[in-house]
């Protein structure tokens, strides 16, 4: 069986009403951040005489809110540095943590010889930076919370949060040591959304950053990008598991017909999550139906070191009985075995921590009270709502094409995703601030989506990377399907049009090369031998 991995980014939304929950996307980082952590814990500490054992140090820059209002004034944007392996004149590296509430945790990148960028920094005698985006952890211009208005959300734009780090590298000072970029190379590293923004940092800004490493960088905007759940179909397939697909596929296709009727949409509802699950939207029960899945972009469908707690138990459940001989409802069978399994209901209490299901068992000394419907309550829910819902769109509805690969509700809609925005920022549309639908055509104008060919840069995505169809690696037949090359391009010297100096990891799903295991060793290598050749030609100004 395949081991299908790997993590870092989603942009599902979920129904908003008036209640709370966590972002899957969320959800994910926390199980990526689980696993970097168990390699190597450490403390913010100051390097101490002689001490040879690495060491990072917390530090603030101040940038302005609005770059092209300096009355906003500015703010304080958090960074880490790490300079155990630096000799003067060495490259200085920046790992990008991109959309995460914890970018301190990211430093483990640094500091355990379990990583890839450990190792960049040992062999390129390099300083390591681990940079925190802004609005997200402790670099917030305003506290973000469920009553954050639109009018403070307005700064937290793609382009302000590039700008960020192209200030910071240009003002940058350490120790009386020249890192200037223009004295000195600046590498990017960086991996989904963020692998995305080092791309684009090195296309916009390419005399002050000089190589970039972009894994799992989905660089093409779509608004209606329902291709995510089909990639997973493939890979949940790949790794042995059509069976599941298909108990899950008619489990959904009776689910779909009860909810079609008011009474027996309460019903099954209530079978799945007990007592008021009634309450909430097809909508919103649809959006739950579709968490189990979201643990494949992290983890795959089993993983050893990440000990999948859902995805392949869940499958299992389903397959341990077969449906009695001449029954005449295969679709009911597969929907009371969903509903009885424990671990569904449990998984909703898991990401919605301000309500609480029941489950399919009655619990006399209970009072549940299970909110389908909720808002993201949290920093980081809110403010990646609000990234997606204004700039970066694709947004994650159900595949619903003609075939046979749907998995899951086909009330999980576009138009119900749309309105995740609108519920989440309830002032948006009147303040101006939020748009009707996200900029998508804006934003692959601005950013050249496919077509982007920044001049040393490295490209990476899982074969079952979700995000892939969005990225140059892309082999859909709707995408340009460009020639992909692991021969090395001349230093400055971009590939041409139709083609992408990249890797595409066998059997892996999203930013798998970000995680120690055999099949990283060659892309993280390739980029390295890469690196090699084009810091031969940096000349400083």
């Amino acid at each position: 069986m395949s081991r299908l991995l790997k993590a870092f980014v989603v942009a599902l939304c979920l129904t908003g009403i008036t209640f709370a929950k966590k972002h899957p996307r969320e959800y994910q980082l926390e199980k990526r951040l689980e696993h970097i952590k168990k390699h190597l814990n450490t403390k913010i500490v100051g390097r101490k005489p002689n001490n040879t054992t690495p060491t990072y140090y917390a530090k603030n820059v101040s940038l302005p809110i609005d770059y092209s209002n300096p009355g906003y004034g500015n703010y304080s944007n958090q960074y880490f540095v790490m300079d155990t392996f630096y000799k003067p004149g060495s490259p200085i590296m920046i790992f990008d943590a991109g959309e995460v509430s914890d970018a301190e945790a990211f430093t483990n990148y640094m500091m355990g010889d379990w990583s890839f960028f450990h190792a960049y920094l040992k062999e390129f005698s390099a300083m390591g930076i681990v940079w925190e985006h802004r609005y997200y952890g402790k670099s917030k211009p305003f506290p973000v919370t469920i009553n954050t208005t639109s009018e403070h959300m307005r700064f937290l734009t793609m382009e302000s949060a590039l700008k960020d780090v192209e200030v910071f590298a240009n003002q940058f000072e350490w120790n009386g040591n020249v890192v200037n970029p223009k004295k000195v190379p600046w590498v990017l590293v960086g991996a989904s959304y963020s692998g995305q923004r080092m791309a684009m940092l090195r296309d916009l800004y390419p005399e002050t950053f000089y190589a970039a490493y972009a894994s799992s960088a989905p660089m093409q905007f779509a608004y209606n990008y329902d291709t995510y759940f089909e990639v997973v179909y493939r890979g949940v397939v790949a790794a042995g598991f059509k069976n599941c697909t298909e108990h899950v596929r008619l489990a959904i296709d009776y689910i779909d017909g009860q909810l079609k009727n008011p009474d027996t949409a309460a019903k099954i509802k209530i079978q799945f999550l007990g007592r008021t699950a009634d309450k909430g939207t097809n909508a919103g029960f649809a959006d739950w139906l579709t968490y189990p899945w979201w643990g494949f972009q992290t983890s795959g469908v089993a993983d050893d070191e990440q000990n999948d707690d859902v995805i392949l138990p869940w499958c299992n459940w389903l397959a341990a009985e077969a449906p009695p001989q001449n029954y005449d409802n295969i679709g009911k069978f597969y929907s009371d075995r969903w509903a009885a399994w424990p671990g569904f209901y449990q998984l909703v209490n898991k990401d919605n921590a301000f309500g609480y299901c029941e489950g399919p068992i009655y619990n006399a000394s209970a009072t549940p009270d299970c909110q389908i419907d909720a808002i993201f309550d949290g920093d980081f829910g809110i403010s990646w709502t609000w990234q997606y819902c204004t700039e970066m769109s694709n947004l994650i509805p159900m595949n619903l094409k003609p075939g046979d690969h749907r998995i899951g509700s086909t009330y999980d809609t576009i138009e119900h995703q749309q309105q995740v925005c609108y519920n989440q920022f309830k002032d948006g549309l009147s303040s101006g601030y939020l748009p009707k639908k996200p900029e998508t055509d804006r934003m692959n104008k601005w950013t050249k989506g496919w077509h982007i060919r920044p001049s040393n840069v490295f490209w990476t995505a899982g074969e079952f990377d979700p995000y892939r169809p969005l990225s140059l690696l892309s082999t859909e037949d709707w995408s340009p399907k460009f020639r992909i090359t692991q021969d090395i391009p001349k230093c400055g010297v971009p590939t041409d049009s139709e083609t992408v100096f990249g890797y595409i990891v066998p059997g892996a799903a999203h930013s798998y090369d970000w995680l120690p295991n055999p099949e990283s060793a060659y892309p993280n290598e390739l980029f390295a031998t890469a690196l090699r050749e084009w810091l031969k030609c940096f000349v400083p100004k």
